[in-house]
């Protein structure tokens, strides 16, 4: 792999997080002094070239989201909560120019290329992707790589959404369909009000919004929500029993998160085939919903897919 030292910072560790995250609470907004201005994004990236799996961190994550712990392999979500200090530093430089506050994370993609060994020693490359108007505002990526030696095995790409009037006419672009599940069975789960708080010690995302009712208050929620990479990870580890084969080969996983999951609450995934034959092959679509007794309580959480490459 090339690494353009130009534009890149190589960092010895991955940094802390909960720094990180006092910085970003006191960084400074100056994306409405600017609103009238071209918007880019930095072209910085962060670089670390020593990145082993910690056992106790990894066993604990893998608990959370309900992964077999026995397995050789690493969650595959397991390598964004990784990366997600590198995605603190490029939020926090001084370029960007949209507050750290109220971003919303509205899509994210996987691509592995084989199974990932907990014994690894992988290394990490962090940077913007893409900037693009949205009909609810601005919408930019963050990629992250892992490569083994000169190898990528591991590309993730987070999408995330400043909402703002930018007084441009934007067309909604295709969603994935929930047409596939029609007359599908689906998988209850119980969420219980520490949800948010668990997760957060084992991925490093101490966002308040997840942590307790009386915090997510203060930021408009009527009550605290689960992580949108909780429940994607959780899905992932429900399909890893539905269909392993998929995990023992080169993947990717698609993710659109919907509405909020709100604490404590009930929800269900569901799972359905798609390809070019319905029923065949190992190409998984799931959702995730409200479990109410009407339509109006069976809000859409998040869908995806996840087949071979």
């Amino acid at each position: 792999m090339t690494i353009n030292n130009l534009c890149t910072t190589e960092l010895m560790h991955l940094p802390s997080v909960k720094i990180l995250l006092l910085k970003a609470a006191l960084k400074k907004n100056r994306f409405y002094s600017q609103k009238n201005s071209e918007i880019t994004l930095p072209i910085d990236k962060f670089y670390c070239d020593n990145v082993v799996f910690n056992e106790s961190s990894y066993k604990r994550y893998h608990q959370v989201v309900n992964w077999d712990n026995n397995s050789e392999f690493m969650h595959p979500c397991y390598l964004h909560s990784l990366a997600f200090p590198l995605h603190l530093k490029l939020l926090l430089l001084p370029d960007f120019i949209f507050p750290l506050i109220g971003l919303i994370h509205v899509k994210n993609r996987i691509k592995q290329t084989r199974p990932i060994k907990k014994t690894e020693k992988l290394r990490v490359l962090s940077s913007f992707g893409k900037i693009e108007t949205h009909p609810k505002g601005w919408l930019f990526s963050i990629k992250s790589e892992f490569f083994s030696d000169d190898n990528l095995v591991w590309q993730g790409v987070s999408s995330n959404l400043f909402r703002a009037n930018h007084e441009r006419t934007v067309a909604t672009k295709d969603e994935l369909s929930t047409d596939a599940f029609i007359n599908s069975i689906g998988t209850i789960w119980q969420l219980d009000s520490s949800l948010g708080r668990r997760y957060a010690e084992v991925s490093g995302d101490f966002n308040p919004i997840h942590l307790s009712k009386w915090l997510a208050k203060l930021f408009g929620f009527k009550q605290h929500i689960a992580h949108g990479m909780w429940t994607k990870s959780n899905c992932v580890s429900a399909l890893q029993k539905i269909t392993p084969s998929l995990f023992e080969q080169a993947f990717e996983i698609n993710t659109s998160f919907k509405r909020p999951v709100y604490l404590p609450s009930q929800v269900i995934m569901t799972t359905a085939h798609f390809g070019p034959e319905s029923g065949a092959g190992n190409e998984q679509q799931f959702m995730v919903q409200g479990a109410g007794a009407t339509t109006q309580q069976q809000p859409l959480h998040l869908i995806g897919n996840i087949g071979t490459i």
